[in-house]
């Protein structure tokens, strides 16, 4: 994956963290710019540098109605028949694969949005909500990256998303498979999540005791994602489509007071906190 573009605030480079994404048409683009929107070049999509940008309401998304429980997962939304040459047009010039993937990365940061979004009990007490959600963290000197990092009362969980749109995906254990054939997906998540787990402990100073608990996720784009007959879910591994994903997290046992996730979430911001090797 490529690295994220680095920001900086008072010369100290952060990653960028979860942000309102945006449907700004083509034709509208100039304006938005001009009212502040910015454009993410690995989504290829809009959004507001920071919540509440009244100048930027009209293009904020238009809530999808929830899935059907009953119908259990279904294939993700697919966009319309301009999708494609609007991306196009402003700048998506990759092939197909790449494509899918930008939408897939998309479609995961609007289902975790909602982490991030007060209810209306948080807003009656003007308590934030206790998640942050940080976006293509770059991972040592390579040119790798961590899809998204969450932090919250679970602790971290690193979320690695596997793009296989239309596909027929079985989990058992360790092994997952894509229209049967095996992959490395859940070793490689786990393996991620204990890699974030020694970078945050090294960057708080201390050994084995300041490693928070990290729990890996597994964000799958496909047609279905289903438990293999006689099967099992993996130790330690989430693994769900982008939809059901956020059930899965908010679901882990709270371990984390608002002010340790604070404490953690200083350090896990900081750029230097990744880019380092242990």
């Amino acid at each position: 994956m490529r690295r994220c573009p680095r920001s900086g605030s008072e010369g100290v480079g952060v990653v960028r963290e979860q942000q309102p994404w945006l449907d700004v048409p083509y034709a509208e683009k100039d304006e938005a710019r001009a009212a502040g929107a910015r454009w993410d070049w690995r989504a290829k999509r809009w959004y507001a540098p920071r919540p509440g940008m009244a100048e930027l309401e009209r293009w904020l998304p238009v809530p999808r109605p929830a899935p059907d429980a009953a119908a259990g997962d279904r294939p993700l939304h697919s966009p319309g028949p301009g999708a494609a040459q609007e991306a196009a047009a402003q700048g998506d010039v990759g092939d197909d694969s790449r494509r899918a993937g930008a939408e897939g990365e998309v479609r995961l940061a609007e289902a975790l949005r909602g982490l991030t979004e007060p209810t209306v009990l948080a807003r009656l007490t003007r308590r934030r909500p206790p998640w942050r959600v940080l976006h293509a963290v770059p991972v040592g000197i390579g040119r790798r990256d961590v899809d998204h990092v969450l932090l919250g009362p679970p602790g971290v969980v690193t979320v690695t998303t596997a793009h296989h749109a239309g596909r027929l995906v079985r989990v058992d254990g360790d092994h997952l498979t894509v229209d049967r054939l095996p992959t490395a997906h859940v070793p490689r998540a786990r393996a991620e999540a204990e890699r974030a787990g020694r970078l945050l402990a090294a960057a708080r100073g201390g050994g084995d005791e300041a490693v928070p608990p990290v729990t890996a996720a597994l964000a799958v784009v496909a047609a279905s994602v289903t438990t293999a007959v006689g099967g099992h879910l993996p130790g330690g591994v989430l693994v769900a489509t982008p939809a059901r994903l956020p059930r899965l997290v908010t679901a882990l046992p709270a371990v984390l007071a608002d002010v340790e996730i604070d404490e953690l979430y200083a350090v896990a911001r900081r750029l230097s906190t990744w880019t380092r090797e242990v």
